[in-house]
């Protein structure tokens, strides 16, 4: 887009704007994954600008994403309406408390109802959005499509978080790989449970069998399945997480399993990292923990079901994705609409998953 057109010297005030300001909010809402994929967009902001002060507002859930990264300054967290009782701010308290900081700019990275309310009363005048969100009028700026400033269709999900900075033809790393840093505390609780299972770093597989939709799970008896066969096959012990309730799947697993296997759902989500990152392999669905083994750079395998493969897969690392190829797919997830049960999850059989894992053992 030349600079010497209208737009283009929106975008060059827009970036001369952002070369100057002391604090920028950064509105991440939702998800686990949606979370850990932010990541890249935020170091790559701190690069280019580490005297930039970044605040991040997340979903108290997913603060262990955000809280020791050394690109974010300060983590405000947002209380789920739903759940259990959790640390940070109801909605009310969240936009008084913005308020209050009087950011010089606030980018948006969901655009949903409530993360655009908090947007607008943040008061900033520099209010940045993407076109494609509701409640546009409450932006000053907003991005246009992503594949219109990448010229290309095929968009990762850490590519559409990055088109702010391409937009503003700000510095991009080549590989933009966002990492997760992980609590000392947390490290040395699993390391004391994990001596006291008889386990090492690096010598147990890691499974972790549950997603937020039903067309996203592979089954249970097939995950007991595959725990048996890759306790056989490699001899190593096979740990299975899950959030606390997500429990009832792993009680399903161990009653199909044939092997005494390992049956953790009772892990804070820092733990839950910490276990990642110290297993041999994970193996996964299409989940915020399959995102964050990615993160950690460990092999992995993941099931695919519903969901946009090209938009959501493994970032930047080693892995190996199982996956049906039906005219009905990519679809939203929330139920399966062209049979009674979701085939491209359903019909995935335990042996393709083995041969897989194989491969990136054998590629580790």
């Amino acid at each position: 887009m030349p600079n010497s057109s209208p737009a283009g010297e929106l975008i060059r005030r827009l970036r001369q704007d952002m070369e100057h300001i002391p604090r920028l909010l950064v509105i991440r809402l939702r998800s686990l994954g949606d979370s850990i994929l932010a990541l890249p967009l935020l170091e790559a902001l701190h690069n280019w600008r580490p005297d930039l002060q970044i605040d991040v507002l997340a979903e108290a859930p997913y603060a262990a994403v955000f809280t020791r990264h050394p690109a974010i300054h300060e983590t405000l967290l947002l209380r789920p309406r739903s759940g259990p009782a959790q640390a940070g701010w109801g909605r009310a308290r969240a936009c008084l408390e913005i308020r209050r900081r009087r950011y010089a700019a606030v980018l948006n990275l969901h655009g949903g109802t409530t993360s655009s309310l908090l947007t607008l009363a943040s008061g900033s005048r520099l209010r940045i959005g993407q076109q494609k969100y509701r409640h546009g009028w409450i932006y000053h700026h907003l991005i246009p499509p992503p594949p219109a400033v990448w010229q290309r269709e095929a968009l990762h999900t850490v590519e559409d978080q990055l088109t702010f900075m391409r937009w503003l033809q700000l510095p991009l790393p080549s590989r933009p790989h966002g990492t997760l840093h992980l609590d000392p505390g947390a490290r040395a609780r699993i390391g004391a449970r994990l001596a006291a299972a008889g386990l090492q770093p690096s010598s147990y597989l890691l499974i972790h069998p549950t997603a937020t939709l039903h067309t996203k799970r592979w089954g249970e008896r097939k995950f007991a399945a595959l725990a048996d066969r890759l306790h056989e096959c490699f001899h190593m012990p096979v740990v299975f997480s899950s959030a606390p309730f997500e429990a009832q799947v792993l009680l399903d697993i161990g009653r199909h399993a044939q092997h005494a296997h390992r049956y953790w759902s009772d892990l804070e989500l820092d733990e839950l990292f910490v276990l990642i990152e110290q297993c041999r392999m994970f193996v996964g669905n299409d989940s915020g923990p399959t995102h964050a083994a990615a993160a950690l750079g460990k092999p992995l395998v993941v099931i695919w079901g519903s969901s946009d493969y090209q938009v959501w897969h493994p970032w930047d690392t080693v892995y190996a994705p199982v996956r049906l190829d039906l005219p009905c797919m990519p679809c939203p997830g929330y139920q399966c609409a062209a049979f009674d049960t979701p085939k491209c999850i359903s019909d995935i059989a335990v042996e393709p998953v083995l041969a897989a894992c194989r491969s990136v053992m054998s590629n580790e």
